[in-house]
């Protein structure tokens, strides 16, 4: 036996026949083994068979292993459409078993002032986004867990999609303020400890120093006032430790999916009219519900009002992230978005619900820097 999977089970190597009899077996589309491969019922498992399945792109069969044939679907398309939601159901319910879903946190192990918040949302377009494997069926494949394959979204991936709507807002809000009302030092204060909050729950601003001569990032650039940065940058060395760096507030947890499909974008010429090569995307669908998971933890010790304003300011982000702005790829086009109920939504300690749920309610994602 060979100790390289790819090495015992080549696809690639096997005569075009084979090809098509092992491609039709893989996705399930058929249980008639290919004569000349029996070796392949060694092949258990759905994701063993897809990634022999991705030998096919150094094939001549590489769009009927994707797509299927003009006549019947196949490929990837067809256990996407008839297989992938049981395994990918099966794999959710072993990790629940198995407790490596996300729960709401004991707060009882954690400082004082601490938080968390749990939502339960419905996915209004498709989500997707970019895995990190570099070889696979389908240039686009949706981010999957690495061990139990599932779709889902990183901690990372939720930190920064809620940075850059929470980012947003607060330029949205600034830029619609008149030049007179930029120049009143009650504003400006109040952009300043807005963007101090920010960085407060989410860690340093990419690229800033509190030693900066240029002011070269994001908000800088919005505030376009050289004093109002240098201000930022004053305040923001009484947060920082000596290394200059600060640890945010806010941690995340992975959402996973149990569905999955398929995004088809077929880009025209622009002089003729007609469709090119089709680019296929694997996406999380429409309708497919996933549980977002946040904790509030501050590293110092900080009174109830400040944590309760960093509750607030934290349940508009989340908003605009789920309801407007979307997560993932392509957010621009209206992917990731999502709709959620109030009654889908846990927070602890519970005494604060009402609080997150007058936050949620005053924020009007239809007006674009509005503020609740």
């Amino acid at each position: 036996m060979k100790h390289e999977f790819h090495a015992q089970f080549s696809l690639a190597l096997h005569d075009s026949l084979t090809q098509g009899f092992a491609i039709a077996w893989l996705v399930k589309q058929s249980t008639r083994l290919p004569a000349q491969w029996p070796e392949i019922t060694q092949l258990k498992n759905d994701w063993a068979r897809l990634e022999i399945l991705s030998q096919a792109i150094i094939t001549g069969r590489k769009e009927e292993a994707r797509m299927g044939t003009r006549r019947m679907s196949g490929g990837l398309r067809y256990w996407i459409e008839r297989h992938a939601n049981i395994f990918l159901h099966n794999q959710v319910k072993l990790m629940e078993n198995i407790r490596l879903t996300s729960t709401l946190s004991d707060l009882s192990i954690f400082p004082p002032s601490s938080w968390t918040i749990q939502i339960s949302f419905t996915l209004r377009k498709p989500y997707i986004s970019r895995d990190d494997t570099d070889f696979y069926i389908v240039d686009n494949p949706v981010k999957k867990e690495w061990v139990f394959k599932v779709p889902y979204v990183a901690p990372s991936q939720w930190k920064g999609a809620l940075r850059a709507a929470m980012t947003r807002d607060l330029a949205a809000w600034w830029q619609s303020l008149p030049s007179q009302a930029k120049q009143k030092r009650e504003t400006r204060k109040q952009f300043v400890q807005r963007r101090l909050q920010i960085t407060r729950l989410f860690g340093n601003e990419k690229g800033v120093s509190v030693n900066d001569s240029q002011f070269e990032a994001y908000l800088d650039r919005v505030a376009e006032d050289k004093h109002l940065n240098r201000w930022y940058r004053r305040a923001l060395r009484c947060l920082c430790a000596p290394t200059g760096f600060l640890a945010g507030r806010l941690h995340f947890y992975p959402t996973f999916f149990d569905k999955i499909g398929l995004e088809v974008i077929n880009p025209h010429d622009r002089k003729t009219g007609t469709g090119k090569q089709p680019i296929y995307f694997e996406c999380v669908p429409q309708g497919t519900k996933g549980t977002f998971t946040l904790l509030y933890v501050p590293m110092r010790e900080v009174d109830e009002d400040t944590s309760k304003e960093d509750l607030i300011e934290v349940v508009k982000g989340i908003k605009a992230m789920l309801t407007r702005y979307g997560f993932g790829a392509k957010t621009s086009s209206g992917y990731g978005v999502a709709d959620v109920e109030e009654y889908d939504i846990k927070v602890q300690p519970k005494i604060w619900l009402e609080d997150f749920l007058k936050a949620w309610r005053s924020y009007h994602t239809k007006a674009r820097g509005t503020q609740g």
